[in-house]
């Protein structure tokens, strides 16, 4: 329940803050008071989207701020606890901020976005216009109404999902069944990429291997030529080192003959003698290697060009090659398994229509059952409302044709049915569509009987009726339609905009709405009524003279208050 709004630089709004209590909350006001600017401002408190120039003219912005009771909604509670904003309070803050460029919206003091606040609002507050009264015209609307009375929802949903489940397999068909000329040039492209790459046979290692062989071969005849001079300085020579080596060996093994406290050690020498032959030997190896051969060094070229062309076509590291011609043989694959795969798929979109078609019957059968209830339901609820001898009748009519191939006839998203909404506003009158046949007043007391249906057994919410009561007069159906609207103020909070004094006077709590000059410019104000304030109200709004007697006299019978 909405327990307190403020609304700051609105529009023609300064600073204007209200409390509005549980039961029937009327706002009054002559034509042009701002009553409407109210409204909007509770709108956007539960998330309807707001227009920049909304600001009140020379503020920096708007903002709105309400604050609703959740003592008695579980479901509220879960939403926020499940989005981190619930608090230990068994209330919610909500809070819009419009500057002149852009929005913001706060729940709990968290900044949120405004598709979260509108979320939490539809459960808080229902906002019944006049423009709502015109959006009741609009089948989908009235298939939506009727899913909401039945308590269907749960299997229109599932014959939605049932239906984009179908659809999503069904598309993916499609898109296997494109044009045999594309899947055959797929193909082929990727045969291509794959033979290409495979003849070549690559090795991740390979490329280094070649690249340090080609600059062996490059430069094999300076390696050949300090191989061979190394070989010389080191053991072909006369005197090479491996010659002196042992010269010097000898001359210290006399040493140590003639005197045993010398410091040398022929074993050492000896070793390096060893190391020089083990050069030495590799060093023949090696010069074995560097052979000048140019027929190998083409080779080695050719190689590498190969692996430098593949590069440049399919990636920059030989693994990436080979990766290359692995996926285009698994899509190789694929395609040239397409016909199998199209036949499992084009299994499974038979199933999936089944189910939807199983789903899309239950939902058909259980909308036959509720269409009627609905129809009493209303035309009942009109019959309080004054409308004696009219008849409400909802008919369900195929659907027509099937948004989507390969679903059967009259197959929606939303089922097998499309509803129509009729009525007899007199008796002895045919049904006719809605649309034909009710006039304002009656399309709005038709809003009135369904929104009368749909909360009788819904959670408690605070409800908006702005101008209901819109075509009616007066007289015996104004006191219907009071006395309907206090009733549903027993269950709920309802606030309505009205100009009717019967309504004005069965409220538990009157504000009025007024403008008023304040510094030179127009200004938007809003209060509660005590007893005399409201008999002045409801006076003005009879339409007679504040100060007339008579007038007076009614406005207190209307509130059950002795004359003076």
């Amino acid at each position: 329940m909405l327990s307190y709004l403020r609304i700051r630089d609105l529009a023609l709004i300064e600073d204007v803050a209200i409390e509005p209590p549980v039961g029937l909350v009327a706002f009054t006001g002559e034509t042009g008071a701002g009553k409407s600017i109210i409204l909007d401002g509770l709108s956007l408190a539960v998330g309807h989207r707001a227009a920049l120039d909304q600001v009140r003219t020379g503020a920096e912005s708007a903002t709105v701020e309400a604050l609703f009771d959740i003592t008695d909604r579980p479901d509220i509670v879960e939403l926020l606890e499940r989005e981190e904003l619930a608090t230990s309070s068994p209330e919610v803050l909500v809070r819009r901020v419009i500057g002149s460029r852009s929005s913001r919206a706060y729940v709990n003091d968290r900044l949120v976005t405004v598709g979260l606040v509108h979320k939490i609002g539809v459960r808080l507050v229902d906002i019944a216009g006049q423009h709502e009264s015109q959006f009741l015209l609009a089948a989908a609307t009235q298939l939506e109404l009727l899913d909401r009375f039945g308590d269907l929802l749960a299997q229109r949903s599932m014959v939605a999902n049932a239906w984009d489940g179908a659809l999503e397999l069904q598309r993916r068909l499609q898109a296997l069944e494109t044009d045999d000329r594309d899947r055959a040039q797929r193909a082929d492209y990727l045969r291509y990429r794959a033979q290409e790459i495979g003849a070549a046979g690559l090795d991740v290692d390979e490329e280094a291997t070649l690249i340090a062989e080609r600059q062996r071969l490059r430069n094999a005849e300076d390696l050949s030529a300090a191989t061979t001079e190394a070989l010389e300085v080191l053991y072909e020579r006369e005197e090479s080192a491996a010659a002196l080596v042992r010269r010097a060996q000898r001359a210290v093994e006399r040493i140590a003959r003639l005197d045993a406290g010398a410091p040398a050690s022929s074993g050492e020498l000896a070793e390096a003698g060893y190391a020089i032959e083990e050069i030495t030997r590799s060093l023949q190896a090696y010069l074995d290697l560097v052979q000048v051969d140019p027929a190998r060094l083409d080779a080695v070229e050719a190689r590498l060009a190969t692996v430098d062309g593949l590069r440049r076509k399919y990636g920059d590291r030989v693994e990436d090659i080979v990766r290359v011609a692995e996926d285009a043989e698994r899509e190789l694959a694929s395609l040239e398994n397409r016909d199998q795969e199209i036949a499992e798929l084009a299994s499974q979109v038979r199933q999936a229509v089944r189910a939807f078609d199983e789903a899309a019957a239950i939902l058909s059968t259980r909308r036959a059952d509720v269409a009627p209830r609905l129809s009493r339901h209303i035309t009942s609820e009109l019959q309080e409302l004054g409308m004696e001898g009219a008849r409400f009748e909802v008919c369900l009519k195929p659907g027509g044709a099937s948004d989507e191939s390969g679903f059967p006839p009259g197959a929606s998203r939303r089922g097998y049915e499309a509803v129509e909404f009729r009525l007899a506003a007199n008796p002895g009158d045919t049904s006719r569509e809605l649309a034909r046949t009710a006039s304002g007043g009656e399309l709005s007391r038709v809003m009135l009987a369904l929104k009368l249906t749909e909360t009788r057994e819904a959670r408690p919410q605070t409800l908006v009726f702005d101008e209901i009561d819109s075509g009616v007069g007066g007289g015996r159906v104004a006191d219907r339609l009071a006395a309907r609207l206090a009733e549903l103020g027993t269950r709920h909070q309802v606030l309505v905009i009205t100009h009717l004094p019967q309504i004005a006077a069965r409220a538990t709590t009157h504000y009025q709405v007024r403008k008023a000059e304040r510094d030179g410019r127009m200004c938007v104000a809003a209060a509660p009524l005590d007893v005399e304030q409201r008999v002045d109200e409801l006076a003005r709004m009879l339409g007679g003279i504040g100060e007339s007697r008579g007038v007076r006299e009614h406005a207190r019978d209307l509130l059950g208050q002795p004359a003076c």
